[in-house]
């Protein structure tokens, strides 16, 4: 679970960003030249799809800040997503979950939650060099239109989230010294959206970007579980696979319980 970002700290992440950016930046790059991996899928969907690899567990969560997390327990590592959010917030979550999974070192220790703040801002970072990539220069080629359409726009053609297009055209902001740029996208950081599919509707882009999901999903960690007792009928270990996603799915409703 990340920090929550706000228009009074995006500064202070800006800082972060510029301290991390090129071992961050290193990272994206490495998985983004590896034909065998980019090749499979558009980088949304992609996430998804590595994510599947490791068992993913998709399921709606009723809190809106918690978008998904990495279980570990005795050497298993298995990803959860929240589908109750938004499909941009997903495919968002995914790659910072792959960060954790692939480069982060020192979190994998139950549910990731937020104390390794760092290793959390390099998943953020992560998951904007994965889908982010020239939003920047979209944007400043975008026709005249209001901020907040052209900002839709950016979530629309790169499939991310509001705040993390923000973040992502602050930094470019900051770099080329853009004050009213900054200004600009200071007064909008913090606005909530209730209708955000029926905007999306009204400029002709695809809402199912920023609506749920609710996708429920285990049927390729179960799928894993079956084949293994089908190849291997005479092991014992194939109830304690299966006692393990059981108590997956336990903790995390735990979680919803909690958070209603």
């Amino acid at each position: 679970m990340s920090e929550l970002i706000t228009a009074n700290n995006l500064d202070l992440v800006i800082e972060k960003n510029r301290d991390i950016k090129n071992e961050v930046l290193a990272q994206a790059i490495k998985l983004q030249t590896t034909p065998s991996i980019m090749k499979v899928a558009s980088a949304p969907q992609l996430a998804l799809m590595i994510l599947q690899n490791f068992g993913l567990i998709q399921m709606p969560i009723e809190d809106k800040f918690w978008s998904g997390a990495i279980y570990v327990k005795d050497g298993k590592i298995i990803p959860v997503v929240n589908t109750s959010l938004p499909r941009a917030n997903q495919y968002f979550t995914a790659w910072h979950e792959i960060y954790h999974l692939i480069f982060d070192k020192v979190s994998l220790d139950h549910f990731i939650e937020t104390d390794n703040t760092l290793e959390e801002r390099k998943a953020e970072y992560f998951a904007a060099c994965m889908l982010l990539n020239g939003v920047d220069r979209y944007f400043t080629e975008l026709p005249e239109m209001d901020f907040i359409s052209k900002i839709f726009y950016c979530m629309s053609t790169f499939q991310a989230p509001y705040k993390a297009v923000l973040v992502s055209l602050y930094e470019y902001a900051v770099q080329s010294e853009n004050e009213k740029l900054c200004k600009k996208i200071k007064e909008v950081f913090d606005l909530q959206f209730n209708d955000l599919p029926n905007r999306f509707k009204m400029l002709g882009l695809d809402n199912s970007l920023v609506s749920p999901s609710c996708v429920v999903n285990t049927a390729f960690l179960q799928e894993r579980i079956k084949k293994s007792k089908d190849e291997n009928p005479e092991l014992n270990y194939h109830k304690d696979n299966e006692e393990f996603l059981m108590n997956i799915l336990t903790e995390v409703s735990m979680i919803m319980r909690r958070n209603e």
